[in-house]
């Protein structure tokens, strides 16, 4: 079992403690794993390959966002994008103070 690079499997403990990276040899994918479960297959939109970068954290930051923010999620749905800014800007603050004032997306 390979896993990915310790710099990427702090960023995913960042997001949320149960996440982790391992190399699916069957697939030729990497996976991303909440605990034992499998969480997602990291591939782009035509299921090709894709690494593991700062793409999928973003993606991962926001998907775990608005799961545990559904009034977020429901003023996104609402194009209501003043509402939906605010929860964000509360929700990512403690993501930008880890970056040190920038936020990547």
């Amino acid at each position: 079992m390979f896993t990915a690079q310790a710099y990427f499997q702090k960023e995913l403990k960042l997001i949320h403690p149960d996440l982790h990276a391992e190399w699916l040899t069957p697939a030729q994918r990497w996976g991303i794993f909440q605990g034992k479960e499998l969480n997602r297959i990291v591939e782009t939109r035509n299921h090709k390959y894709r690494p593991l970068d700062q793409r999928v954290l973003r993606k991962l930051r926001l998907d775990f966002f608005f799961t545990i923010n559904p009034k977020a999620l429901d003023a996104y749905r609402e194009n209501d994008p003043y509402v939906a800014r605010i929860y964000m800007e509360r929700g990512l603050e403690g993501v930008k103070d880890y970056l040190g004032g920038e936020i990547l997306w």
